[in-house]
């Protein structure tokens, strides 16, 4: 497991905050802890879908992020996590304001993880996720036959 100091924090902020669908949707990781995250999205109108309202896309993708950054913490670093499931229920439309979502994983076994994520805006619930991940291990045989060998936590914190 990584350990989360705060310059650890730091680096995998730093990192995420680089990729182009946290650049293009403005999302920022606000909090990491042990099995937790906070992420945010500011509205703004390129997010919107016909209707005038936020497409639920963007409410997956925060979710998914939320959840796999909650995981990071708790497996080794050259593990590598993949979303398998994801299961969002929308509870309300979201017009304006920003997006937070909030991650927490509920169980981590060997092969795979829960995370259970909800996502308010205004202070309304408007979302709540259940994702699923698996871990694959360096020893697994899996590993080899990946297109990437490398997992978050060893491309950050071994190089």
């Amino acid at each position: 497991m990584v350990k989360l100091t705060d310059e650890n924090v730091k680096t995998m902020k730093d990192y995420l905050h680089f990729s182009p669908i946290y650049k293009f949707l403005g999302m920022e990781v606000m909090d990491i802890k042990e099995g937790y995250s906070k992420v945010r999205i500011p509205f703004k109108k390129d997010l919107l879908q016909a209707e005038g309202v936020v497409h639920g896309g963007v409410l997956a993708t925060i979710c998914d992020s939320a959840a796999g950054i909650a995981l990071f913490s708790l497996v080794d670093s050259e593990d590598i996590i993949a979303t398998i499931e994801l299961n969002v229920n929308y509870l309300e439309p979201v017009k304006s304001g920003e997006i937070i979502a909030e991650g927490k994983i509920t169980h981590k076994g060997h092969r795979t993880a829960l995370g259970d994520v909800e996502v308010r805006n205004e202070g309304r619930l408007v979302c709540k996720t259940l994702a699923t991940f698996i871990i694959i291990k360096k020893e697994d045989k899996e590993y080899n036959k990946l297109p990437y060998r490398v997992g978050f936590n060893y491309a950050l914190f071994t190089f």
